[in-house]
């Protein structure tokens, strides 16, 4: 199993606006509560991960409960809104419209060339390595629009590509990108838009109101030797076991499943997928536990953590980021996964 260890040329300033980030952390706890508390019967879940129901509530964010499974030490909402809920949320709600019309596009040219552009060249590597001569490739997760565009520009040739995330149709409103198919698809129809070389699940793992569905959706559509690209953020990292409860990353309904490395490892393994590479390539792990240290000096921070972010310097910063990533400790977890031939 491959790990991959990156150079850290990223400021989380750069990609998220704290005084905006601000704003729409304010739209979005008044839109769960009074759009998605609201909307209709919560779910109780297992975990995600290992699916054990052995579990117990650590947190509350939003007036919705955070569970950790005794098990893997996964970390997930439980009970959930349904899906509908979660999509009509992301389609309507002030915070979604805030997120899109707000922070994205002053974000945008940012994440295309620190994000997006090398996110696109590591996904044609995988392919060159893995699967060449892909041709059809489903695209699930919101807000990979420049993601698509970066793999148009970077292959000339490149797979013809269905975008079937819920607000697919408006995220994509206005573009002319050609071999790029615009189709808003529930996971229980995904199979009928394969069979696929390529499913890109960045950025949905961790908010899908059932992951299990998703990742069957992605085994049923995908063809012998096909290949599962996903990311997501995991409560095995670095910033979120220091933070916890106090981390400006948790919060519904984005984060509804904070998987542990073992906690993904289960579920991708239950569906059978073979795992080619797994790495936490992360560089905000450090930076964002100084910042919050720094903005909450009376809380009572681990004697050593308070220490290192306070008294060493850049040096040590980027030593210890490099050191979570080579040893998966990053919260930004990055998969490879096979489907058997």
């Amino acid at each position: 199993m491959k790990t991959v260890v990156i150079d850290r040329d990223l400021l989380e300033l750069e990609i998220k606006p704290y005084a905006k980030l601000e704003e729409y952390r304010r739209l979005t706890e008044e839109d769960v509560r009074g759009r998605l508390l609201t909307a209709g019967e919560f779910t109780p879940c297992p975990c995600p991960g290992c699916r054990s129901t052995a579990s117990r509530v650590v947190f509350e964010k939003s007036g919705m409960a955070y569970l950790e499974c005794d098990h893997c030490r996964s970390v997930y909402v439980s009970p959930r809104p349904p899906e509908e809920a979660l999509v009509d949320f992301y389609r309507n709600s002030r915070s979604a419209r805030f997120w899109r019309e707000q922070i994205l596009p002053e974000t945008k040219e940012t994440r295309r060339a620190k994000v997006f552009r090398p996110r696109a060249q590591w996904v044609l590597n995988v392919l060159d390595r893995y699967r060449p001569g892909a041709r059809l490739g489903i695209v699930v997760g919101y807000h990979n629009g420049l993601l698509v565009e970066e793999l148009a520009r970077q292959e000339s040739h490149l797979f013809h590509m269905i975008v079937t995330n819920a607000i697919a149709d408006i995220e994509f409103r206005g573009s002319e990108l050609t071999n790029v198919t615009i189709r808003p698809t529930p996971a229980s129809a995904l199979p009928s838009l394969g069979p696929a070389d390529i499913f890109l699940a960045f950025d949905i793992v961790d908010r899908c109101a059932d992951v299990e569905a998703l990742v069957a959706a992605a085994q049923a559509t995908l063809a012998p030797g096909g290949l599962l690209l996903a990311s997501t953020i995991s409560i095995s990292g670095f910033d979120l076991q220091v933070l916890w409860d106090r981390s400006e990353s948790i919060y519904p309904p984005e984060r509804l499943n904070l998987l542990s490395t073992e906690g993904l490892i289960a579920l991708f393994e239950r569906h059978g997928f073979e795992t080619l590479e797994f790495s936490t390539p992360g560089v905000l792990d450090v930076e964002a536990v100084q910042r919050v240290i720094h903005k909450q000096p009376e809380a009572p921070w681990p004697r050593f953590i308070r220490y290192v972010v306070e008294k060493r310097d850049e040096d040590a910063m980027n030593g210890l980021q490099e050191y979570l990533q080579k040893y998966r400790l990053s919260s930004f977890a990055r998969m490879v996964l096979r489907k058997p031939r």
